[in-house]
């Protein structure tokens, strides 16, 4: 286990873009680092989010890492098959020697003086010093509770949010309430159905869908699979199709070609999927345009609803009994369980902890009008702190970003290991002068439209990506070049 004293980097969280973190040091030949992880796991994201139905809403081929391909059993891998594969990457890179689990980071403060580092943990211990940082704990990792169901509570039965599920927990035989209908809900409201006596889903507002094509590999498959040839060609032919899709930002762009489509598709889908049910296509309906909010993806969440065991009740709730909820209308709602759907504080970025960058400046204070760094990496007045999953980095296929935002990190990183650096900073010009062409970017977008976790306070969109993967892949490496300062 990593001791206290000094290390050349600390990486903090122990996920997707951790593992990325640590992988791409170790083929740089940086290997004196920690990984800090709140969690009693590696996993991240996969280990947290294990209720019932949750499954990634990306292909299997292109959500894992380029470089450890893996004997996938379904299109659409569960939490499950996820949460193994990390492990099995960790395990194989000798990530457990460096991981620090159940150690949550509290304050990140540099030192001008050393130009390091010192860590601060929730339980009161201080590690250091490092010569980098880096974050690897992207944005959705703080629940969005409703205020009147914070703390204790009158209800009798269980609470949780998707993200902190207990094993312990069933929805076998249960009326469960579910409130929510983005990505988590839709699969939690399938499997309530399934197993469940009564489900009652409490939309505020609907999303549109648009159907996932999920399901297992034949045994033929992953025969083929197992051709080194056959799987990167899979992998590349989902890259080239979602990079092209995002071309000029195309499928969210206001008269994209794309962006037309996608909203044919999905009036098409919500037509065809609740063609006896008028009344509830027009509950089903948004009033906003594709992509404005996260489209969900999804095969079964409107077969679901025209079970004769779901209500989907059109309005949020507002007030919690002992046995169970009261909606916007005053009208009660009697439950075994409510399951919150409800999303991530995704406004605020790095919540979990504190950075202390020069002069001891806030982070958060710097990000007050919105989170922004050059190309999610980096942020001035925080020398030799990166970022992995930063602000606008929000795009498909996420792990090609993770790796390239690594790597990035990474060579950098390398620098400062070998004493060839001892501070990088990024140069303010070209982080303003880039944010500055984004947002431009953003505001052509559908993005705009309709408030979401998309904006930060002050309604400038600080987690999408505006171009293309490549286009990114490309950035990263001219950012290396031209975008930071050494000395």
């Amino acid at each position: 286990m990593p001791g206290t004293g000094a290390h050349d980097v600390a990486i903090i969280g122990a996920g997707f873009s951790g593992i990325a973190a640590a992988t791409a040091l170790l083929k740089q030949g940086v290997d004196d680092f920690v990984m800090f992880e709140r969690s009693e796991e590696i996993g991240g994201t996969w280990w947290v989010n294990r209720y019932p139905g949750a499954e990634v809403d990306l292909e299997s081929h292109i959500y894992s890492f380029s470089f450890e391909p893996y004997d996938w059993t379904r299109t659409h891998a569960s939490w499950q098959e996820l949460l193994g594969y990390l492990q099995l990457v960790a395990r194989k890179w000798r990530l457990y020697d460096k991981a620090l689990l159940s150690t949550k980071v509290a304050t990140v403060t540099w030192s001008e003086s050393t130009k390091t580092y010192s860590i601060d943990t929730a339980d009161g211990v201080t590690y250091g010093p490092f010569k980098a940082v880096i974050s690897a704990v992207g944005f959705l990792n703080t629940p969005l509770i409703p205020p009147f169901l914070r703390g204790e509570t009158a209800f009798d039965g269980d609470i949780c949010h998707t993200s902190t599920w207990r094993d312990e927990l069933t929805l076998k035989g249960k009326t469960v309430g579910v409130l929510g209908t983005g990505s988590s809900a839709v699969q939690i409201v399938t499997e309530a159905e399934r197993q469940g006596r009564a489900v009652k889903v409490f939309q505020i507002e609907p999303n549109w869908l648009l159907p996932k094509g999920a399901r297992d590999f034949t045994p033929a498959e992953r025969r083929w699979n197992r051709f080194r040839f056959v799987y990167y060609y899979r992998r590349y032919k989902l890259y080239l199709g979602y990079d092209l899709r995002q071309h000029r930002a195309s499928h969210a762009r206001v008269g994209g070609r794309v962006n037309k489509k996608r909203q044919a598709d999905a009036e098409a889908f919500l037509a065809r999927e609740t063609a006896t049910r008028p009344d509830l296509k027009k509950l089903l309906t948004p009033s906003f345009s594709v992509e404005a909010r996260r489209t969900v993806i999804s095969d079964t969440y409107y077969q679901a609803l025209l079970s004769p065991k779901v209500e989907l009740v059109p309005h949020a709730v507002a007030d919690v009994t002992p046995t169970g909820v009261v909606d916007a209308l005053g009208k009660k709602h009697d439950l075994d369980m409510i399951v919150l759907a409800t999303g991530f504080d995704a406004a605020n970025y790095l919540s979990t902890f504190r950075v202390v960058g020069e002069g001891g400046l806030d982070l958060r204070e710097q990000w007050t009008g919105g989170a922004e760094a050059l190309l999610g990496l980096m942020t001035p007045n925080f020398p030799n702190f990166f970022m992995i999953f930063g602000p606008n980095t929000s795009g498909i296929p996420l792990v090609t970003y993770y790796e390239a935002q690594a790597k990035f990190a990474a060579k950098l990183v390398k620098k400062l290991a070998t004493g060839r650096a001892r501070k990088i900073t990024v140069r303010k010009a070209v982080h303003d002068a880039y944010n500055r062409r984004l947002q431009r970017r953003l505001a052509q977008t559908v993005w705009t439209e309709v408030p979401s976790y998309f904006h930060g306070t002050s309604g400038k969109i600080i987690s999408q990506w505006g171009f293309s993967p490549t286009s990114y892949l490309a950035g990263t490496r001219l950012a290396r070049w031209f975008g930071v300062k050494l000395e």
